[in-house]
Order: structure tokens, then C-alpha cells, then sequence
């Protein structure tokens, strides 16, 4: 299995060449253009979150982006050192409400999940906090 692997100081003007970088593995990885578009987008958020939440929108933190094919699926992988994230502490949100009853923030995960087949999430004081999203793959 082939890894590209990235590693990018959490920093928002880095989100372009990350989703750049994301794009280009993907389309090789035989992904079509609306799903190369929408992997670029959960990772654009996943990597936003890691940048605002985890380093609390410091640039001195670290961000690795990892990509590869795992058999129908194209896998990417954010992983930053900073403040743990629990998904399940994250309300879903009524995307139904009208827009001033709604709350600030938690769209960000539920575009995630509503964009790949699969996402993940762990935490490890020494390997860092991974989130692991996989997208089917259309020549499979």
C-alpha cells in the first residue's frame, strides 16, 4: 500500500495546498470529480477543526495529512498533537431549524459524515489525535 504523507504547521493558508495535495492522490486513486471534491472538502474541515480546536488557532502546532488506497476505499488520515476531540460530545444539529433558532458551530462534523462513507476518531497522548475518513472509491 502506497502512503503520501504531508505535514503542514497548523496554520489556515496552508488548507490550500493540503486540499491541493488531497486531490491530486485522489483523483489518481480513481476517485470522480464530485467525490475528489468532497474529499477535499471533509478534510478542508478536518484539518480547520484541528487548527481552531485542537491548537486553539495557533500556527505552532502540527498537522499531518496522510492518503493512501485501501481496497474500494480512498483513506485519509488528519492527525494533530493537540486537545483531544470527542465526537460525541458534539450535539447534531437541527439543519432543519429556521437559521436564527440554530446554534453556532457543529456543522463542520456533520458535513464531514454526511461527505464520506466512513470517519473515525481516536486519541493518544503519545501518537496524537488521528481522524481516519474513507471514501468509496467509483472503479470499485
Amino acid at each position: 500500500m502506497e502512503r503520501h504523507e504531508i505535514c503542514y504547521a497548523s496554520d489556515r493558508g496552508k488548507l490550500g495546498e493540503i486540499s491541493e495535495f488531497i486531490g491530486e492522490h485522489a483523483r489518481h486513486a480513481g476517485l470522480g470529480e464530485d467525490d475528489v471534491y468532497e474529499i477535499q472538502m471533509a478534510t478542508d474541515e478536518a484539518c480547520t477543526n484541528s487548527i481552531e480546536h485542537a491548537y486553539d488557532g495557533l500556527t505552532s502546532g502540527q498537522i499531518e495529512v496522510c492518503c493512501y488506497v485501501e481496497g474500494a476505499f480512498f483513506v485519509v488520515s488528519v492527525r494533530d498533537y493537540g486537545r483531544r476531540f470527542d465526537p460525541d460530545t458534539v450535539p447534531v444539529p437541527d439543519v432543519t431549524a429556521p437559521l436564527e433558532e440554530r446554534s453556532i458551530g457543529g456543522l463542520g462534523l456533520y458535513f464531514m459524515r454526511r461527505l464520506v462513507d466512513s470517519i473515525e476518531f481516536s486519541f493518544d497522548p503519545v501518537q496524537g489525535n488521528p481522524g481516519l475518513m474513507r471514501k468509496r472509491r467509483d472503479s470499485q
